[in-house]
């Protein structure tokens, strides 16, 4: 494992400390996607994953990437119409947004509350790019670059929350 994903996946399991929320909000942020996210990728549509937060380590975000890659060779309105995939064996589900030439897909337990998923990943999509839009644009890959954006999934996530009530 190399330095940039042994600091990725210690963010992830150290719940790393937000310099936006305050520990209240943190706290809360991280309980819910303990209890319902396993993950999320953001990837270009060729399956470069430049963007991950992953709190289940048995998902094999590389090789998922390329798997919704290659689903997007059949044509952007063909993955466009796919929004969201049931593992069965798994017991994992998985919402698909794919816009700016970028996939975003979260993986959650099928027992999360479903409302405005979808509007909320395209919000956090648009942000992403909105925000790296120069790098994506120029093909830069450099996980580097991109790391900065979990403080806006966690500003994210938080806004889910507040919609259904939660927070």
């Amino acid at each position: 494992m190399n330095a940039l994903e042994e600091k990725s996946n210690n963010i992830a399991q150290n719940h790393h400390k937000s310099k936006i929320l305050t520990d209240e909000q943190s706290k809360l942020v991280q309980k819910k996607l303990n209890k319902f996210m396993l993950g999320i990728f953001i990837c270009r549509d060729g399956g470069d994953v430049l963007f991950s937060y992953q709190i289940d380590p048995t998902l094999k975000i590389d090789l998922i990437s390329n798997f919704i890659a290659a689903l997007s060779m059949f044509g952007e309105e063909n993955v466009g119409q796919i929004k969201r995939i049931f593992i069965e064996g798994l017991d994992v589900e998985m919402n698909i947004v794919s816009k700016y030439g970028l996939i975003s897909v979260f993986f959650f337990r099928p027992n999360m509350v479903k409302n405005h998923l979808e509007e909320e990943a395209e919000i956090l999509l648009d942000r992403f790019y909105s925000i790296f839009k120069e790098p994506i644009e120029q093909g830069k890959t450099n996980l580097g670059i991109f790391l900065k954006f979990e403080e806006e999934l966690c500003l994210c996530v938080l806004n889910y929350l507040r919609k259904l009530s939660l927070y």
